[in-house]
Formats: structure tokens, C-alpha cells, sequence
């Protein structure tokens, strides 16, 4: 008679998985913490497992895309296979708390008096004053979280522009080259930032409300040829102006800006605006503007005076335009 063995078939977790793969290429934790920027004791919070002891888990899914990038494995995917692991866990605690709640046990007799009643507000109120206490003090002594997401250090792109996208705690207010652009609720930002041609160094900032920061320098390295709205501007500087048509200026003042353009029912062209340039087009019924920073983008028609797209608002505007002035417009909630 043929006997059979059992045996346990372990599988390996996410963690288990990165670790491995790292240790196979030969990497040290310190060796892509440096690289990553993100913390050593993070990535060995990852490897462990041990993720309800790291940051929400919208900066795991950041710090696991770094790692992933790193280790060039694919990113979506790693935090896909996080994702499943969260999920298993929180069924697993949730079945574990129901057969606990099944247990039978008795509630002692207890006395209730005003005093009792006075000494546990009294204790409850104090305890919340110390934790409180504890969580201000925690968070004067700490650097607040930074992570960029995109682009990687020492990027090399072929278009005037690059998006800048990354976390932090959602308090924070968070600067690109001493610019303040928006958080959301989730502690997610993203910016449109214009490149000069060759070398460009982005600095973005966060800073908490004690005004302790982390800041993270990107160097992006642009490599590309005039836009096609750019050289169609030069050959045209010296538009005339037909009676069925209309001039429109746009120049920046202060900074670079990037802007998407729109005339009559053509294909949208894309361009970056540098302080102390001056873009002009002609239509014959409507111009439609796409700015990255609405309040220095400053527009005029017909040689009339100069007016700035938005002055409240430092990021995102679409306007329309046609020869008698505005006619519709639309921004993003990114207003600082």
C-alpha cells in the first residue's frame, strides 16, 4: 500500500516576494532608501509585512511603486498584490471579532453614582488632553511626509513640460520652486511645470503647520525642438488683422507657463510661455486657452489693453474667447 505525506505549501508574501527579489540583484534596504528617498525603516516595515505600522496606506502604495520601479518590476501590479493582502487581512479580523462577540460572558453588577459618573468624565477629559498633548509634540518633532511619485531623479524628456505628482499629509501645504500648488483631501498633488530647454532643477517643499519641512530636488534634463504653436507664432508676429478676424496676444510676466491653445475648430497646440515672450494668434470665430497658471497668464484682443486670465486662481483655467471678449470659462478647485 502506497502511503501518502502531507505538506504545508507556503506561499510567499508581498513582502516575503520584494525581499527576495532584492536580495537576488544584490541590493541593500540602504542602497535604494537613498535612492528612492524613501526611509530604510519603512522598507523594512514592507519587507516584514508590518503595514498597520507604516503611514496611511496611500503613502505604502507611493513607497511600493518606488520599490517596484527600482527593482524594475511592474508597479500596478505590486500594489495590486498589496491591495489583496489588505483585503485578506481585514476579512480575517473581522471573522476573528464576530467569534468573539459569540462568546458568552457576564456583566458584573455595577453601581452607578453622580461621583462615579464625574471621575470618568474627569479621567476621560484628561487622557484626551494628554494624547492630544503627545500628538502635537509628535508632530513638531517629526519631518512631515514627502513622496514623489513622478517624475524619477535624473529625467531626460523631449517636450517643454513635465507633471509633477506625489503625496503627503493632507494638512500640509506643499511648494514647487516656491510656488504653492494644491493638496487634496487624500494628500495627493499633481503640477504641470514648464521646462527650459537642457538642464532644469525643480525643488518641491512640504511643510507642516509648524512649519518644519522636507524638500526633494528633481533634475530633469529637456531635450526638445521649438512647438509647432511656437514657430507658427514667430511666422506670423506681423498679423494683420482682416475684418473677419481677431488678434489675440498671450504673455507671462513673472514665470514660465505652460498653455494649450485652441483656434476656431482646429487641433488643439500645446507651448510653454517664458517670461518676456509674447504669443500671438488670429480666428475668425473663437480662441480657446488652456493655462497652467491663471494668474500669470495675461491675454489681450485687438491691441486693447492687457487683462490677466485669473488673479485669484495660481493654477488651472480654460477660457474661450471670441472677438467681443470672454465667453465661457472653467477651472480646477486648486486655488491657494
Amino acid at each position: 500500500m502506497v502511503g501518502f505525506v502531507k505538506r504545508k505549501v507556503k506561499s510567499l508574501t508581498l513582502g516575503e516576494k520584494l525581499k527576495k527579489i532584492r536580495k537576488k540583484a544584490g541590493v541593500s534596504l540602504a542602497e535604494i532608501a537613498s535612492h528612492t528617498k524613501i526611509k530604510q525603516g519603512y522598507l523594512k516595515k514592507i519587507e516584514a509585512g508590518n503595514f498597520e505600522k507604516l503611514p496611511f496606506d496611500v503613502y505604502v502604495k507611493g513607497f511600493l511603486r518606488g520599490y517596484a520601479k527600482y527593482l524594475e518590476l511592474n508597479p500596478e501590479k505590486v500594489v495590486a498584490q498589496f491591495n489583496k493582502e489588505v483585503g485578506i487581512r481585514a476579512n480575517v479580523k473581522k471573522y476573528r471579532e464576530k467569534s468573539k462577540n459569540r462568546t458568552n460572558f457576564k456583566i458584573p453588577n455595577l453601581t452607578i453614582t453622580p461621583r462615579a459618573i464625574s471621575v470618568f468624565f474627569s479621567a476621560v477629559l484628561v487622557s484626551i488632553g494628554v494624547i492630544y498633548f503627545y500628538l502635537e509634540v509628535d508632530h513638531f518633532s517629526k519631518e512631515p511626509n514627502l513622496t514623489i511619485e513622478n517624475p524619477g531623479t535624473n529625467k531626460t524628456v523631449d517636450c517643454s513640460f513635465i507633471e509633477i505628482i506625489g503625496f503627503t499629509d493632507f494638512e500640509n501645504k506643499v511648494t514647487i520652486n516656491n510656488e504653492p500648488i494644491y493638496v487634496d483631501s487624500e494628500g495627493k498633488f499633481k503640477e504641470l511645470i514648464g521646462l527650459q530647454e537642457g538642464p532644469n532643477e525643480i525643488t518641491i517643499e512640504a511643510f507642516n503647520k509648524f512649519e518644519r519641512n522636507t524638500q526633494r530636488i528633481v533634475n530633469v534634463v529637456a531635450n526638445y525642438e521649438p512647438s509647432i504653436l511656437g514657430e507658427k507664432i514667430e511666422e506670423e508676429s506681423e498679423v494683420s488683422l482682416e475684418e473677419d478676424k481677431f488678434v489675440m496676444e498671450i504673455e507671462s510676466r513673472e514665470s514660465s507657463v505652460w498653455i494649450s491653445v485652441k483656434i476656431d475648430e482646429e487641433e488643439k497646440q500645446s507651448s510653454i510661455i517664458h517670461p518676456g515672450t509674447i504669443l500671438k494668434v488670429n480666428a475668425k470665430n473663437k480662441i480657446e486657452i488652456d493655462s497652467g497658471k491663471a494668474r500669470d497668464t495675461y491675454v489681450r484682443i485687438n491691441e486693447e489693453e492687457f487683462f490677466v486670465l485669473d488673479e485669484k486662481n495660481k493654477g488651472y483655467k480654460k477660457v474661450s474667447f471670441d472677438k467681443k471678449g470672454v465667453i465661457e470659462n472653467e477651472e480646477k478647485d486648486n486655488k491657494n
